[in-house]
């Protein structure tokens, strides 16, 4: 079973991303802030992390920095989540983000069901 580990201080968000993910069938894991969401990777070493751009105490980016600098964690692959409004959302999702030279597929915030799972399907395989 593919694990997917969702990092999103919006707890209703998470919650309801982490049920639609464990009814297609994945282990989800779920973290309110970046610093517990990367100890839990090193823990449970997920297939894919679901990162929200903005979250206290240490952006979405930061954290992505930490996971690829550490060689247990650099192959997890990441979807970055944005609750950013109006042309940069659109942008965003459109380019992806950018994270020292590494582009990251972006999902903006609300997304449809289908495209967020359509997107880890494309990943996962």
């Amino acid at each position: 079973m593919r694990t997917i580990l969702v990092i999103d201080d919006d707890v209703d968000l998470a919650d309801t991303v982490k049920s639609i993910l464990e009814y297609e069938g994945y282990d989800a894991l779920v973290s309110h802030d970046a610093k517990d969401g990367l100890r839990l990777a090193k823990d449970k070493i997920p297939d894919l992390i679901l990162m929200d751009v903005m979250l206290p105490g240490m952006s979405g980016a930061e954290a992505v920095r930490e996971l690829k600098a550490d060689p247990l964690l650099r192959g997890i692959r990441v979807i970055f989540l944005t609750g950013l409004v109006g042309h940069e959302e659109t942008s965003l999702e459109q380019k992806g983000l950018n994270v020292d030279g590494q582009q990251y597929q972006t999902l903006a915030k609300p997304f449809e069901n289908r495209k967020l799972l359509e997107m880890i399907q494309s990943i996962l395989g």
